[in-house]
């Protein structure tokens, strides 16, 4: 077998965890670039028609690498349920070798002894150097979303414009470059003093929107045209739960789905893969928190995502919350998704204006 080189489909700022982990196995790695609309149109054009934004995106992630010398894709995929995602690495090997890639595929499943397995059979590692690498994986993960949620709180409230952006930016960049663990604490430190440093007008009255829907296009800001970082420049106040961290606790606590299940129960009583049950579980939430808008992200053609549009859209009907869905593939233009924002935020601001009014 010939040495494995590593390419993997980008995702957001989780993409330097991932080429962190393999680092740290000491595997050499093509990171994907940064995703544009050559990205897209070129995943779209050998992408199977009838599959969802996820499966082009990812598919136009490994192609540039590929040609840099990539010989070895890692897929995370085979999360469970009915979401066509858990089919995505058989479909794209496929398409990828029948356009002339000769490719290694491996699979990041989600079993804790398929993960051990997938990376020990492309690395040959040791069972500690396996054991570092994840952890220091899942540090840098767990900064990134730290960092994220510091930054929803901060962007609306600076009062130099801007600024919390360019300390993201550059956190995110010396993040990448730290490449040893023991000097992970004193990075970490540093960048919570900057954000730290930002000045806010802390007793600020905003109002307060929050992102639900499927997992890429929530997390991942190229994906959505930067709808958090927007929502914040114009005052808003942005909250998300769905992220990997969150996944992942649902993998290792089986009842939490229970739980989801139960309080959704009055508008869907069984499952329908995805993340569409936790979309509604997650607007019932912050409707009981008192939030001025929801906004549903979900990928063209995501089955589960469509199918529990219609209950979002009669819960918003039901509160009276302003709600806007937004379906993404790579027909849509960034304007169209500006003025359509615009129009929501001017409603959100008439929304938590006319609650203050009753008070």
């Amino acid at each position: 077998m010939k040495k494995p080189i590593i390419t993997f489909a980008r995702w957001g700022n989780y993409t330097i965890a991932f080429k962190t982990l393999f680092e740290q196995l000491g595997l050499e790695v093509i990171p994907p670039e940064k995703t544009n609309s050559q990205t897209i149109a070129e995943g779209a054009k050998i992408a199977p028609e009838m599959y969802c934004f996820p499966m082009k995106v990812t598919l136009g992630n490994y192609l540039p690498a590929l040609k840099k010398g990539a010989n070895t894709i890692f897929m995370v995929q085979n999360v469970g349920g009915s979401c066509r995602q858990r089919y995505y690495g058989a479909i794209q090997e496929k398409v990828l070798k029948e356009t002339g890639h000769d490719i290694n595929f491996l699979d990041f499943r989600a079993a804790p002894k398929d993960i051990y397995s997938a990376i020990k059979k492309i690395s040959n590692a040791s069972f500690w150097q396996i054991i570092k690498a994840g952890r220091f994986f899942f540090k840098k993960l767990r900064l990134i979303e730290k960092i994220e949620k510091v930054a929803q709180y901060y962007r609306p409230r600076e009062i130099e414009k801007g600024m919390t952006d360019k300390i993201l930016t550059e956190s995110f960049s010396k993040l990448e470059e730290l490449k040893k663990e023991k000097d992970f604490p004193k990075l970490k430190r540093e960048i919570f003093k900057k954000l730290s440093e930002i000045k806010i007008e802390e007793n600020k009255d905003l109002p307060k929107v929050a992102l639900v829907g499927e997992i890429y296009t929530v997390c991942d800001p190229t994906i959505n045209f930067e709808v958090e970082s927007k929502l914040g420049r114009e005052g808003v106040e942005v909250h998300r739960e769905m992220d990997i961290t969150y996944h992942l606790k649902k993998l290792i606590f089986p009842w939490k789905d229970w739980i989801i299940q139960k309080k959704i129960n009055p508008y869907l009583k069984s499952t329908v893969g995805g993340h569409g049950r936790d979309a509604i579980y997650e607007m019932l939430h912050y409707i009981k928190e008192d939030f001025d808008g929801i906004i549903h992200l979900l990928p063209f053609q995501c089955m589960p995502e469509v199918t529990v549009r219609p209950i979002l859209e009669k819960i918003h009907r039901e509160s009276g919350i302003p709600f806007l869905s937004i379906s993404l593939d790579e027909q849509t233009a960034e304007a169209g998704i500006d003025t359509r924002l615009e129009a929501f935020i001017d409603v959100v601001r008439n929304y938590h204006q006319s609650k203050k009014s009753k008070i």
